[in-house]
């Protein structure tokens, strides 16, 4: 759950201002391009899609709740659940719609 979240932030770039182009915490990992580009650069994180399954239930439930809310609360929460800090939370954060907002291959730091 905290890569999930960190994934879905890890593009985030702020010298871009348009918006979805900037990245950053919008739900886009939940399309498959951008999990085939995660998963293909760096194969320890295949535990992504796993996160994934057990979210989509709850996001089913809750459909006003965004994807890049859900997200970021998953993985906030698994790490106060390990014994971390409580991380304060702001939600309404926006989901990218399609996949063609997704950010470009490559704006993971340390690939």
């Amino acid at each position: 759950m905290v890569r999930l979240g960190w994934h879905d932030t890890g593009t985030y770039n702020k010298n871009i201002e348009e918006w979805p182009l900037r990245g950053g915490a919008n739900g886009n990992l939940r399309f498959e391009i951008e999990l085939k580009q995660t998963l293909s650069s760096q194969s320890s994180f295949s535990g992504l899609v796993n996160a994934l399954k057990l979210l989509q239930p709850i996001k089913d439930k809750y459909s006003g709740v965004t994807y890049a809310d859900l997200f970021q609360l998953a993985s906030a929460t698994a790490m106060e659940e390990a014994g971390g800090p409580k991380f304060p939370m702001k939600y309404g954060k926006v989901d990218v719609s399609e996949p063609e907002q997704c950010p470009e291959e490559g704006r993971l730091p340390g690939k």
